[in-house]
């Protein structure tokens, strides 16, 4: 299975596999969206980077070496301001899931993470993947626009509690489909 190289970038961003080094500093970029717990009702997890560093996020029956957990840094500034986590082959072998994008609050609304997207974009169809899935929270407004707005139109399910409340979630899986313009 082709995957991503260790190194990639965009116009802007450079993207490399996360550093041991660099746990932390992420850990931190992370700790901003904690806010994140308020739409899809999982505890905050302090340690969240290490673990993906060490074990992965694995789906059910996942394997480490299909895992990637990346940095998100400026050329310009080689500042980090954010972090990819995905999982090459799930749900099936052509399909890429997206488990994490999280761009820095700080540096929001600049553009990086339809950036970020785009250049996944034309690396996967390059790699031949015939589409990404991510996971959203249906009362995350604002991902739920940010990944509609970056293609991901089709609904592959909606799994969670089945009433709604303050108290109660429920996520959405959106796919967006590669075709080979993607690739210029």
């Amino acid at each position: 299975m082709k995957q991503i190289p260790a190194e990639w970038n965009s116009d802007r961003l450079f993207i490399s596999d996360l550093k041991e080094s660099e746990i932390f500093e992420l850990q931190s970029i992370v700790d901003t969206s904690s806010y994140v717990q308020q739409w899809d009702g999982r505890d905050h997890e302090p340690d969240y980077v290490r673990t993906c560093f060490e074990k992965g996020n694995l789906p059910p029956g996942g394997k480490l070496e299909n895992y990637r957990i990346q940095t998100i840094r400026t050329i310009q500034e080689n500042k980090n301001i954010g972090v990819l986590s995905l999982y090459h082959g799930y749900p099936m072998a052509d399909s890429v899931y997206l488990e994490f994008l999280y761009i820095h609050s700080e540096t929001q609304k600049q553009g990086y993470g339809q950036e970020v997207i785009q250049a996944l974009t034309r690396l996967f169809s390059e790699l031949g993947y015939k589409e990404i899935r991510i996971n959203v929270a249906l009362k995350n407004w604002p991902a739920l626009r940010f990944w509609t707005k970056s293609g991901f139109d089709q609904i592959s399910g909606i799994y969670g509690d089945l009433e709604h409340s303050d108290k109660t979630f429920a996520n959405m899986e959106l796919i967006k489909k590669l075709k080979s313009h993607d690739i210029n």
